[in-house]
């Protein structure tokens, strides 16, 4: 497949709903450890709608607060900027990503699940790295297989070879994608978040999530989403047709340090955490 081929798949991106603006500054704030209480709140302060589903999660049994939150600086301040607005982030992002993907063997709302699951896993990981960043490990691991919402329909019609890659060479399909179409998912994705505007950081972990040592420097948000991915696959999180044949990479687990116990206990927080995630997101939208 061509460069030309790739840009015609990326035109589609046009039928994708865009971030709202009020999403798109959140994002960079809430990936910049430096960011301060103030500019989180004058980013959204004016945006009704955003608010409004801000309260209305805070003031959700999943926090189960003894007293009414009624002001977005007040609701920032008890719970914390980074764990209210990720979830908010997920809200915003879960129409998107709830879509069935045929052209990769996931049904309605897998994907989403997925990549709560990822973002979950990926700040767990983060913590026990002693990562920062933990609002960009959120958010990549969030948006990591964006590029799936985009090939989707595409992949669909090189289903049949694509699978039988997999299933013959005992590929992932995102090999299987790079031999048939010339091009991947992370690919795809990484280009959507340039397109965005999203930070760097997280364009980059998008690209090399499943090729992390093909990152020309190290990076340990890279290799966080790359294991967290990992993770939810092995746990059976929205993997789909190929998801046994996924493996963290050993020389990124061995550069962090981390074992097969500690990938167990990072999938027991997941589950945990992934369940509790999935339910407020669920009844904020009325399902």
């Amino acid at each position: 497949m061509s460069a030309q081929t790739l840009d015609g798949i990326l035109e589609r991106v046009g039928s994708l709903p865009p971030l709202p603006d009020t999403l798109y500054r959140l994002v960079g704030l809430v990936s910049d450890p430096s960011s301060s209480l103030e500019q989180i709140v004058a980013a959204v302060r004016y945006d009704q709608a955003f608010t409004a589903e801000v309260l209305r999660l805070c003031n959700s049994a999943y926090f189960g607060l003894s007293r009414s939150v009624d002001s977005l600086d007040d609701a920032i301040k008890l719970l914390g900027n980074t764990k209210v607005l990720q979830l908010v982030i997920a809200t915003q992002s879960r129409s998107m990503l709830s879509h069935p993907q045929t052209g990769y063997g996931l049904p309605a709302g897998a994907l989403f699940a997925h990549s709560v699951g990822v973002a979950i896993a990926a700040q767990a990981l983060g913590r026990r790295l002693k990562i920062s960043e933990g609002g960009a490990l959120f958010t990549a691991g969030l948006l990591h297989d964006v590029g799936k919402v985009v090939l989707n329909e595409f992949v669909a019609n090189e289903y049949i070879e694509i699978a039988a890659r997999v299933s013959r060479e005992k590929l992932s399909f995102a090999e299987a994608e790079e031999q048939v179409l010339g091009f991947s998912h992370p690919e795809v994705g990484a280009r959507l978040g340039e397109t965005w505007n999203l930070p760097p950081a997280i364009v980059r972990a998008i690209r090399y999530h499943h090729a992390p040592l093909t990152c020309a420097v190290p990076d340990a948000l890279v290799d966080a989403i790359h294991v967290a991915d990992a993770v939810c696959i092995l746990l059976g999180i929205g993997g789909g047709d190929d998801g046994l044949n996924y493996r963290a990479c050993p020389e990124v687990m061995a550069r962090h340090g981390l074992t097969e116990s500690d990938v167990e206990m990072i999938g027991s927080e997941v589950i945990s955490e992934t369940k509790s995630v999935r339910a407020v997101l669920s009844s904020m939208q009325g399902n």
